[in-house]
């Protein structure tokens, strides 16, 4: 699963509720860490959360704590898995197979763990490989050291793995030392535990009857602790066993070529690109008349038939390219389904329509849609919202170091506050509205040596006034951060050379919005505009010719692209200066019900 490297959509800080959420998840899952939980999540150390798609397409999380992974989840498993590191301080966390030294390589390079390479006590009756059924979570260890070296789920249920007779798949392998999932922070020591249990499956009834409950009281204390751990392999656990059994080297090289010829076999049967064009964009034409057009629409130019009913159809994950068909263009593709009898068209000036459509067509009522309808998605607003936030400095760290967040984090006003008041609670640090002031928020608020208490207010605020004042500019779903003060969106006219008129347009960027997108859009109205630089400005401005205020203040609160002002503030974000009376009292009067609202 972790073999290969995987890419990381997200990696974001658990905050408190989170955090207590993923604990009940854990203690649900592995009720025996009832006690171990402090110590498994300390308060003090960060814990994140990294949403992952893996080589294989699989959605999947990963929680590391202190940048240490220590569960990870797969979508297709409602599980949460516990990793090597985990399991170095808690063995007996789920059920344990031991193998041969010398199968770690194999898993190593990405093989499943077969049952020729188990370590089993003779004889091998029906409980030799436990009570488990098919899917259960299971850890894999040596016979010379138990410290786990990989996790996976049974490949088949201890009844069938007896009756196996000692072939086949036994653990289908999620993670196995050094994989990329080890990569992930500074690896620990893998810790010297000695070797298992005289019963090498680690697997007993009354183990597997009691092990969530009772086999943590049963479990050593570790000596070295987890930034103590490291994952090099000593070279004995490597070392070739003349024991393994050749059954199961026979068994993986029979895999491995079973692989081999089921890929070539896959490419053996690979569509032509141009063929499975071809089936695409017939499909497309066919779904687009039997699921989109009523006879009411017709007739249609070809072009909006195409733009606004055949690429709307097409199925999720593909597009459709004339170019790339034997067809290679529109005209000819319909041509075609013309003298099938699907269509009518006719050419008027080069022009192409869609007359009419036989929807009792054989094709079209044999057509069977595969795909689910797609589910609408959440419609994200234009709108820029400003709203004020702050960075964390290393003035208040060790404050707000206390409840998970690092140098650097984004926080919002109301997040500081809860945080602050949580603080001077758990220290009765409050009196009412007053504020008393230990050595640590003195040095932090930087107060005069007499001073003793602030107000509550006060204390907030001179708390926030050390850390940096930022604002986070929300447009169409993405999102800005901005140090310092906010310069608004500023529109002016000015006079060029030979008396023409031209309008400035400054701070675009600021709020997220593309000059060269602007610039075409200041286009519809017949008037050139170009990005130049403005003399006195630090960014680049929009130059659109002619005196323009209106219709560009027009086109950024016309389509929702700025319409809210700065939280806390009462200056309107768009400033503008015209050379007309009439004009001028006219935006003002639209400023002022702005500001109104």
């Amino acid at each position: 699963m972790f073999i290969k490297p995987f890419k990381v959509k997200s990696n974001s800080q658990l905050k408190g509720t989170e955090r207590k959420k993923l604990c009940e998840e854990i203690l649900a899952t592995y009720p025996s860490l009832i006690e171990e939980i402090q110590s498994l999540l300390p308060k003090k150390e960060s814990i994140s959360l990294m949403k992952i798609v893996t080589y294989s397409g699989q959605m999947g999380k990963i929680y590391c704590v202190a940048k240490i992974p220590m569960f990870f989840q797969l979508d297709s498993y409602n599980l949460l898995f516990p990793t090597i590191y985990t399991l170095w301080h808690h063995p007996h966390l789920i059920n344990t197979f031991t193998m041969h030294s010398a199968v770690l390589s194999k898993l190593a390079g990405g093989a499943d763990l077969m049952l020729p390479g188990l370590v089993l006590k003779e004889p091998v009756t029906l409980y030799s490989f436990g009570k488990l059924p098919k899917g259960s979570p299971v850890s894999i260890n040596t016979e010379e050291n138990k410290a786990t070296v990989a996790v996976g789920i049974t490949a088949l249920s201890s009844e069938d793995m007896y009756l196996a007779a000692g072939h086949g798949k036994c653990v289908e392998i999620f993670h196995v030392i050094g994989d990329m999932l080890c990569q992930l922070g500074k690896p620990p020591l893998k810790p010297d535990l000695g070797p298992p249990n005289n019963d090498p499956t680690s697997i007993s009834e009354n183990d597997q009857s009691n092990n969530q409950q009772t086999i943590v009281d049963q479990t050593e204390v570790l000596p070295i602790k987890l930034e103590q751990l490291d994952i090099d392999e000593d070279s004995n656990d490597i070392a070739e066993d003349e024991t393994v059994s050749k059954e199961y080297l026979e068994e993986i090289e029979n895999v491995e070529a079973e692989n081999v010829e089921s890929l070539q076999t896959i490419e053996s049967e690979t569509v032509d690109p141009v063929q499975e064009m071809d089936q695409l964009l017939e499909y497309c034409f066919l779904k687009a008349c039997k699921t989109t057009i009523k006879s009411s629409d017709l007739p249609m130019l070809s072009s909006n038939f195409f733009k606004n009913h055949l690429l709307v159809v097409c199925p999720p994950g593909k597009n459709v390219d004339v170019k790339k068909s034997r067809y290679k263009k529109l005209s000819i593709f319909l041509a075609e389904m013309k003298a099938k009898g699907i269509i009518n068209t006719s050419i008027t000036k080069g022009v192409e329509t869609l007359l009419s459509i036989k929807f009792d067509h054989p094709l079209l009522k044999e057509l069977i849609v595969n795909e689910e309808p797609i589910v609408a998605e959440p419609v994200v607003s234009n709108s820029a919202v400003v709203s004020e936030c702050y960075k964390v400095t290393a003035d208040v760290l060790p404050v707000l170091s206390k409840f998970g967040y690092e140098k650097g984090d984004v926080m919002k006003r109301v997040d500081i506050r809860k945080c602050f008041t949580e603080y001077v609670k758990a220290e009765d640090l409050q009196n009412g509205k007053t504020l008393k002031l230990n050595p640590q928020l003195a040095g932090i608020m930087r107060t005069k040596a007499h001073q003793e208490t602030v107000t509550m207010e006060d204390g907030i605020n001179k708390f926030i006034g050390r850390m940096t004042h930022m604002h986070e500019v929300t447009l169409a779903g993405n999102t800005l951060l901005h140090t310092g003060k906010l310069e608004p969106i500023d529109m002016r006219v000015t006079v060029r050379s030979g008396g023409k008129k031209v309008t400035l347009v400054n701070n675009l960027e600021t709020f997220g919005i593309n000059l060269k997108e602007f610039s075409k859009e200041c286009q519809s109205i017949g008037a050139s505009a170009t990005i130049t630089d403005d003399p006195g400005k630090k960014t680049p401005s929009v130059l659109v010719q002619g005196n323009q205020i209106l219709y560009v203040y027009k086109l950024l609160t016309g389509n929702n692209l700025i319409i809210k002002i700065i939280e806390g503030d009462d200056a309107s974000i768009i400033h503008t200066e015209t050379f007309s009376k009439k004009k001028r009292l006219m935006t003002c009067i639209v400023l002022t019900i702005r500001k109104t609202l």
